[in-house]
C-alpha cells in the first residue's frame, strides 16, 4: 500500500491509500496515525477510492485508530470505498464506528463543523 498526505486545515488531514490494506500495511498505517496525532491533527479522513482489498486486521486497526481520535476529541473518517472494500465495510457495519463519506469535500464539511469544538468534548 502506498499513502500520500494532504492537509486540509490546522486540524484536518486526508491520507490517500492506494493498493491493498492488509497485514503488510500495518506499520505504514500505524506510523501515519501516530504522525497525524503528533502533528496536531484531530480529524483524519482516509481516502480509500484506490484501495482494492481490506482484511479483518485492517478493520481492527481502523476501530483502534478511531478510539485514539475520540480520546483527543477528534474523529477518523473513510472516503469513497469502492467494490470489495465498500462491500466489506457495509457487511461489518463499520459506519456505526467510523463515518463513511462519498467525497473529500463531504468529509471536509463534516470535520470543519467539528473543528470549532473543544478538543476535550
Amino acid at each position: 500500500m502506498s499513502v500520500s498526505e494532504r492537509s486540509l486545515s490546522e486540524h484536518t488531514v486526508v491520507e490517500t491509500f492506494v493498493g491493498r490494506f492488509d497485514q503488510h500495511a500495518r506499520q505504514d498505517f500505524k506510523w501515519r496515525i501516530d504522525h497525524a496525532i503528533a502533528q496536531g491533527y484531530r480529524f483524519v479522513a482516509l481516502n480509500m477510492v484506490a484501495v482494492s482489498f481490506i482484511d479483518s486486521l485492517a478493520l481492527g486497526w481502523l476501530v483502534l485508530a478511531q478510539r485514539r481520535f475520540q480520546r483527543i476529541g477528534g474523529k477518523l473518517g473513510i472516503i469513497a470505498p469502492v467494490g470489495f472494500v465498500r462491500d466489506v465495510l457495509e457487511l461489518t457495519e463499520i459506519n456505526e464506528w467510523i463515518p463513511i463519506f462519498t467525497s473529500e469535500d463531504e468529509a471536509w464539511k463534516a470535520f470543519e463543523s467539528l473543528e470549532t469544538l473543544p478538543s476535550d468534548s
